[in-house]
């Protein structure tokens, strides 16, 4: 993962270091499908650190909140996601630990899904996901997590809210790369 070869606002690094005595290994930036890449390659660097010998992930991303109590800046942990490019879900969290994160206020467990991308969902889309009671968008992060779970690992996944879904017609709002990047920390 070289500088310039994803997407805006991801650096395309692989970062060593360690937090307290425990080393760490940290994606600075992913592939995404919608940049061309096969999930093969997708999915490659979390292969790459099973090899290395990490054997816990913590997945992040940007997403829209589809939930109405979702604001932005908001943190979902994900309990759970629906592979609509696979079609198929499996349960993310091992460990409980909304107790030890943020305000409750700001953080909340809910439903992540992965759209193939590059173009934010239309109105349309999003209606059919809050059917499926999909709490946040995103275009990254399950195919991450279900080979991880695969290879062994157990993992962790968060979205931080970076933009609020809307699922009306009438408003005209519709989610843009420099709102999402605007709301990123």
């Amino acid at each position: 993962m070289g500088e310039g070869f994803t997407v805006q606002g991801h650096k395309g690094r692989l970062i060593f270091g360690y937090v307290s005595d425990v080393p760490v290994m940290c994606m600075q930036g992913r592939f995404h499908y919608y940049e061309g890449y096969p999930l093969s390659k997708c999915v490659m660097p979390v292969r790459l650190i099973k090899l290395l010998g990490v054997t816990h992930l913590i997945a992040s991303n940007a997403a829209g909140g589809l939930n109405p109590s979702y604001k932005v800046g908001d943190i979902m942990l994900q309990k759970d996601h629906l592979n609509i490019m696979g079609f198929s879900g499996i349960i993310l969290l091992e460990d409980q630990m909304t107790q030890t994160i943020g305000d409750e206020d700001d953080v909340h467990e809910g439903v992540y899904t992965c759209m193939g991308g590059p173009n934010y969902e239309t109105v349309a889309e999003l209606r059919a996901l809050k059917v499926l009671h999909v709490d946040a968008v995103g275009m990254s992060t399950v195919h991450e997590v279900t080979t991880a779970k695969h290879c062994g690992m157990k993992c962790f996944a968060f979205s931080l809210i970076t933009n609020i879904c809307s699922i009306d017609y009438e408003n005209g709002e519709e989610a843009t790369c420099e709102e999402v990047l605007d709301g990123e920390i």
